[in-house]
Parts: C-alpha cells; sequence; structure tokens
C-alpha cells in the first residue's frame, strides 16, 4: 500500500475584527511599510507516517490497509504537501478552513452550499447566505467563465497531472489571517464550488488558495495596490510535532538576492510561475539529446500548450515530462548499478535496495535554468523501507518542480523584476522555515 499525500498546516486563524491590532487591507490602504508573518505547522498525521533520520532523508512508513490509488493514481504518494488555513466570512457565518496552497492558479476556491457529490472536509462546507460580507460577483465580470445571464460562473482546470477539477460560481468575500498581526482582506475573489472532481481532501481540506501570479490571486493585490512585489518561502521538514515555520509579507526577507542565483520567470500573462529549462545533469554529466526543446513550452496544431518548466509548491514531487524522464530514470539506474545497488521499479518508480551507507554516493541532478539549481540526494530521494526511491515521476504534458525537491531551498520570487532567486538554505533553522512575502 502507498502513503497517501498528509499536510503541514499554515494556521492563518481568525482574530476579532474589532482586535486593535488588526490591519485592513483594502484599496484604501496606502501601502504596507512593515510585515506579518503567518505560522506555518505541521498537522499531527504527517509524524505518524513520516520523519527524518539522522541521516537527513525523509523516511516512509506503510501504511497498512489504506489504498490511496482510487485518490490520486498518477502520484502515489505525497508527503511535502503544504497548506494554509483561513477564516472565510464575517458575522455569524464565519468559518475556518484549510485549504491547499497553489502556485499554478489565480483562483481561491472552496466546497460550498449546496454541493454535487460532495467530498469530505472539517468543518462543514461554507454557506454563503450564512456569511453577511459574501457577494455574488456580477455576471457580466470579465472573471466570469463562461459568461452567463444570471450568476458568474467559474470552471478550474489542472495544469499539473492528477489535478482537481472545480466549477461553480464567483463572489468576493473576506479572508481573515492572523499572525504576528492580524491582517483582514475585505474583499477577495472566490470561488463557491458547487461540483469537483480529482480533489483530495483527506478529510479535511476545504478546497484551493490560489497564489498564482495573475489577478484574482493576492499575489497580484499585493503587488498592485500595495507595492509589495516579493515574496519567499524556504520550506521545511518537519522533525518534531511542535516543528514550524512562517508565512511572512512585509520587509520580512533578510537576504540579499545579489549573492543568489536566479532566472527568469516567464509568461507575465499566466498564472503559473514558468522558467526556462535547458537540461539536466547527473552527478555533474548533462544528458544527452535535445532536452531544451523537450522541455521548450509551445502551441500545437489544436490550440493547446505543451510542455514548459514550472515551479509549485502545491506540488508534492516533481514531475518531468516523459521524454526527459525517461533519459534521468535510465542514468540514474545505471549510476546505481555501477554502485553495485540492486535496480527496480515499485508502484512509486525507480527503487534502488540500498542501506544507509550508501547515501554518500547517490548522485546529484542539476537543472541548468539561467543559472543552475542543484538538487542533493536528500532532495530527490526518499526511504521507503529497505529502498531509495526517486521522489519524481513521469508527466505526458509538463514539467514542475515540486516542494520535495524544493526543500533546504530559500526562493525568492521578485514579480517586479519578473525573476526567481534560490540559495541553498537549512530551512529547519529558526526564521528560515516556512514561506514569506515581501
Amino acid at each position: 500500500m502507498e502513503l497517501t499525500a498528509h499536510a503541514l498546516l499554515l494556521p492563518l486563524v481568525l482574530a476579532a475584527l474589532l482586535h486593535p491590532t488588526t490591519a485592513t487591507i483594502d484599496d484604501a490602504t496606502p501601502g504596507l511599510s512593515g510585515g506579518f508573518s503567518l505560522r506555518l505547522v505541521p498537522s499531527p498525521s504527517w509524524n505518524n507516517t513520516i520523519h527524518v533520520n539522522d541521516d537527513g532523508f525523509l523516511h516512509l512508513k506503510e501504511l497498512v490497509g489504506h489504498d490511496t490509488t482510487a485518490l490520486r493514481p498518477h502520484v502515489r504518494f505525497l508527503p511535502g504537501r503544504y497548506n494554509v488555513v483561513t477564516t472565510v466570512g464575517t458575522g455569524h457565518g464565519r468559518r475556518t478552513y484549510t485549504l491547499a496552497m497553489e502556485m499554478t492558479s489565480s483562483l481561491t476556491w472552496m466546497q460550498c452550499v449546496l454541493i454535487q457529490c460532495p467530498f469530505q472536509q472539517d468543518p462543514p462546507p461554507f454557506h454563503p447566505r450564512m456569511s453577511p460580507s459574501f457577494r455574488h460577483l456580477a455576471p457580466t465580470s470579465r472573471l466570469c467563465s463562461p459568461p452567463g445571464p444570471d450568476v458568474c460562473k467559474f470552471h478550474v482546470t489542472p495544469i499539473r497531472p492528477g489535478g482537481a477539477h472545480a466549477s461553480g460560481v464567483l463572489g468576493d468575500e473576506t479572508l481573515s489571517f492572523t499572525g504576528s498581526a492580524p491582517v483582514v482582506f475585505p474583499t477577495v475573489i472566490i470561488g463557491c464550488a458547487h461540483s469537483s472532481t480529482g480533489f483530495v481532501s483527506h478529510g479535511v481540506l476545504a478546497g484551493v488558495l490560489g497564489l498564482g501570479k495573475t489577478y484574482p490571486s493576492l499575489v497580484p493585490v499585493l503587488l498592485q495596490r500595495h507595492g509589495l512585489h516579493r515574496f519567499s518561502y524556504c520550506l521545511f521538514v518537519p522533525g518534531s510535532a511542535n516543528r514550524h515555520g512562517f508565512l511572512r509579507f512585509g520587509n520580512d526577507i533578510p537576504v540579499d538576492t545579489r549573492r543568489m542565483k536566479s532566472t527568469r520567470i516567464l509568461y507575465p500573462e499566466h498564472s503559473s510561475y514558468f522558467v526556462s529549462l535547458g537540461g539536466i545533469s547527473v552527478a555533474g554529466t548533462q544528458l544527452g539529446g535535445n532536452l531544451a526543446e523537450v522541455f521548450r513550452r509551445r502551441q500545437t496544431a489544436d490550440g493547446k500548450w505543451h510542455s514548459g518548466t514550472v515551479i509549485d509548491v502545491g506540488t508534492s514531487r516533481s514531475v518531468i515530462i516523459q521524454a526527459a524522464y525517461n533519459v534521468l530514470e535510465q542514468t540514474l539506474a545505471e549510476h546505481g548499478r555501477r554502485l553495485g545497488l540492486p535496480v527496480h521499479h515499485t508502484s512509486s518508480g525507480l527503487c534502488f535496495r540500498a542501506a544507509h551507507s550508501h547515501f554518500s554516493q547517490l548522485p546529484t541532478v542539476t537543472l541548468h535554468f539561467e543559472q543552475d539549481l542543484v538538487l542533493t540526494p536528500i532532495q530527490l530521494f526518499v526511504v521507503r523501507e529497505q529502498d531509495i526511491c526517486l521522489a519524481v515521476s513521469p508527466s505526458p504534458d509538463i514539467t514542475i518542480i515540486g516542494a520535495l525537491q524544493q526543500r533546504r531551498t530559500r526562493f525568492v520570487y521578485d514579480l517586479a523584476a519578473s525573476r526567481v532567486y534560490f540559495t541553498p538554505e537549512n530551512c529547519n533553522d529558526g526564521w528560515g522555515c516556512g514561506v514569506q512575502g515581501l
């Protein structure tokens, strides 16, 4: 049996709206001179299934009698999912929900009453009529898809394999967050989903918090209305139940990007954070073939877009477009055989039967962006019982650098400069654990 995704929870819970330290973020706010920090903590279930030994590797425990193939067939175990908790609504309709964090979508959506084929969540789904601050968007809004005569509809389609579809109606609502200082966003566009497929809630999640780079995501709102043009994160791996980090907005990134490597963020009109990937090296040797062409995003004859490379914390383990993945897997398998390691495939993909003493011999993988991003074995592999397995999967049509491969690295996204910066960092040290923004 395989391991399901177990969430890291980012509690962004409501403070009373009349609390004297509450900051209300609206069009009248001239700018955010300071910052606020929102806490990131693991869910209790994380430590029951995933732990980090002294070797630094992620160890996955088997779940007896729990089959996840029906939940998400393409990726059979998903450690490292990062989620947020936010309070939606005001008055008696106010509820606190856990939402999956997505960087490939700019729409925040959640289950709302009434629902067709609902998925399990905790607490029960949001009821817009119970919240005095919820307002339906006009059906003439440019955000409506498709435009309708009566209500403003939406439909979300995933960019990654196994992603969720959702549809319903759009409205604006108050979202409240609490960290170092409570903050209230009074008019956030949200989707009230009345139907969805493919969403894995784990009995808790209510929907998705969209952190893409286009409106109506909170990211461009902070950029355009308040001049907060950078955000940053450093994803930690919890080693104990009290491990936590922070989501920071404001002047809270104590790093000098001039000392960091970087690459350009492409396609400003697209929600996702596309970057240019020119090739891959294993143990310092570049893989053969014209991988730059394989990774290049292009439009096919039927008008659909194919390939391209995206960075996303909402994708647990990276996926690499099939043609490039085949070359990578073959090269890693040959490397393992040269080390004398038995190579085999499981439902999770490529695995080595290896002891801890072999960790230091496993290869690094270098992603050739404009400047190189080096992935260490700790970022590439997970330990499953007596196996060390590659935490990367093939994809039919896109490459996504996911959360597991982003651990132990500081990322800074500068939307004004259209660049993403990165540098190695121990994300489990103090302030550095978590997701931040400037």
